[in-house]
């Protein structure tokens, strides 16, 4: 089976199969890219209708009528559709019913609500269990609980006062208890009147469960709630739109880690990034054992972390703000997309943790995806973030080229997803392990001339050494490695600046006149020597002075 991308143009959207130079269209105008997870139906929702267009025949195999439709997303299995259009009135002045859940073995409507609220940025607003026997909806104060048992007709309410976001567990996990078996859920608490923003941890068995785990954090807008695969642990990413330092245009970032047992509650902590700034990305690998972190002001620092919060392996610095995982968790690669040049750097990790390079390669663009299978890297460059140049790449997973195709205009582009166990995890080929050895090919990307100003050009001059002692793009002084046990700079309370021991000027003062104490640097009358001679000069002639 081959790897199929989409890309979403201004005229539709098309199948684009790697080897072939002609896309398909598959979609017309007007509809977003939504792919059932088996990547067999296309959700459109132009014209009037919401149609499921089948990928291989290009014919609607169901449809139903919805007028402005603006977000859709499947449930968790595919079984269910849920769409949502913008607030309204019905006709008789009340709220109109604008979000919709739909059963698409039968094409009907099996539950509707009004949703004040329609944005992309906090959408989808139902949030499924693994099965689609349950899903969650947040209102004030309360998470509702239906499920499909009675059709979705009523809720149970689980009163969590102050919730601001969530994220359901994508597994059952131990500290769930009750015969409902639901997962746990993360929730988001904003500040209010004085009090701190936090994170916890809370069972869905109960009407006012109390906080399995518990992190509390000032200087707190919103959240990203982040779980692992696993469902042991869950990753909070907060964020302001000022920062409070005025260090960052950009705002303040921090990372919480809180594990999910409550024998471990102590272990919640704000995760000890090596490097001060922000939080560019963090990204959870699929198996759920490790995360990395890019975080730090340019360069940023990367570094790989287990599933206990402890640093494991440190990638250096570099002009980086994204991480991702393939979709098993072997490869993963680090790039600088957006005002940074595209440096693309691959990655395969071993099961000890330690980090070996397979590859890299320079390209400019807005997103980038691994294939379902793993092994080739999609990169876009899309309107309207830039409006030339829109084209999608495809790069193997040591950085060879494999496609482009340019376009007019591209306002999206994904992989098209792949029935679950179509592909399996594999390592780097032989061949490819052969060649590196041998030193028949390269891992480091290739590297562009250094600038070199006209006036130097007029007189011959081909390179400019660059400035060793600054850079933004490199810190000459990383040391990429495997992170020793204890090694790295422990957590501290805001505001407290780290001092390695010995290095205060105290410190340093005393040190000096152990050493020359224990070389006899003092004169043969055991008077104290020059440094100290003038200090008391300087105290008595202060005290006479305050005397007078």
């Amino acid at each position: 089976m081959s790897c199929q991308l989409f890309g979403r143009t201004p005229e539709g959207i098309q199948l684009i199969a790697i080897g072939e130079q002609e896309p398909k269209g598959v979609c017309g105008a007007g509809t977003a890219i939504l792919c059932s997870a088996d990547g067999s139906r296309l959700v459109s929702t132009a014209q009037g209708s919401v149609r499921l267009v089948d990928l291989d025949t290009s014919q609607t195999v169901s449809e139903f009528s919805e007028e402005g439709v603006v977000l859709s997303d499947f449930s968790s299995t595919g079984a269910f559709l849920v769409t949502c259009q913008r607030p309204g009135k019905a006709a008789d002045g009340s709220p109109a019913k604008n979000l919709k859940v739909w059963d698409l073995a039968t094409g009907g409507c099996v539950f509707s609500l009004a949703q004040k609220q329609v944005a992309k940025d906090s959408w989808p607003v139902l949030h499924w269990t693994s099965d689609d026997q349950v899903f969650v909806h947040m209102v004030t104060n309360t998470v509702h609980v239906y499920s499909r048992g009675d059709g979705f007709s009523a809720y149970r309410k689980v009163t969590i006062k102050g919730i601001g976001g969530m994220a359901l567990s994508p597994v059952q996990s131990a500290a769930a208890s009750g015969p409902s078996q639901l997962p746990l859920l993360a929730a988001f608490l904003p500040e209010s009147k004085g009090s701190p923003a936090g994170a916890g941890i809370y069972t869905l068995d109960v009407a006012e469960p109390q906080p399995l785990v518990r992190k509390s954090f000032f200087r707190c807008q919103g959240a990203k709630l982040m779980w692992n695969a696993t469902g042991s642990a869950c990753l909070v990413l907060s964020y302001a739109d000022y920062d409070a330092t005025n260090q960052s245009y950009y705002g303040e970032q921090k990372l919480h880690y809180l594990p999910t047992d409550p024998a471990r509650a102590d272990e919640a902590v704000t995760v000890p990034l090596p490097k001060e700034g922000p939080v560019h990305d963090v990204q959870w690998s699929p198996t759920g054992d490790f995360f990395i972190t890019v975080a730090g002001f340019m360069p940023a620092k990367v570094t790989l972390f287990n599933a206990a919060c402890k640093p494991v392996y440190d990638l250096g610095s570099g002009p980086y703000n994204m991480a991702r995982w393939n979709p098993f968790g072997r490869f993963f690669f680090i790039a600088g997309f957006g005002n940074l040049p595209g440096d693309i750097v691959f990655y395969d990790k071993k099961t000890s943790g330690t980090c070996k390079q397979m590859g890299a390669v320079r390209s400019p663009a807005v997103s980038a995806e691994w294939s379902p299978d793993g092994r080739l890297l999609l990169t876009a460059t899309t309107s309207p973030r830039l409006r030339v140049d829109n084209n999608v790449k495809v790069f193997t997973y040591f950085g060879e080229q494999r496609l482009h195709v340019p376009f007019a205009t591209l306002l999206d582009a994904q992989w098209r997803p792949a029935p679950r166990g179509a592909f399996q995890d594999r390592p780097q080929s032989p061949e490819r392990l052969a060649a590196v050895a041998k030193g028949e090919a390269s891992t480091a990307a290739p590297t562009k001339p250094s600038y070199v100003p006209p006036h130097l050009r007029a007189a011959g001059v081909t390179s400019v050494a660059p400035n060793a002692k600054f850079s933004l793009a490199r810190d000459e002084d990383d040391r990429p490695g495997k992170i020793k046990s204890g090694q790295g700079r422990s957590a501290l309370p805001p505001g407290a600046d780290f001092v390695a021991p010995g290095s205060s000027k105290a410190a340093n003062k005393n040190a000096k006149r152990r050493a020359k104490k224990k070389a006899g640097a003092d004169g043969p009358d055991g008077d104290a020597d020059g440094d100290d001679v003038a200090e008391q000069a300087a105290i008595a002639l202060a005290s006479t002075s305050l005397r007078n």
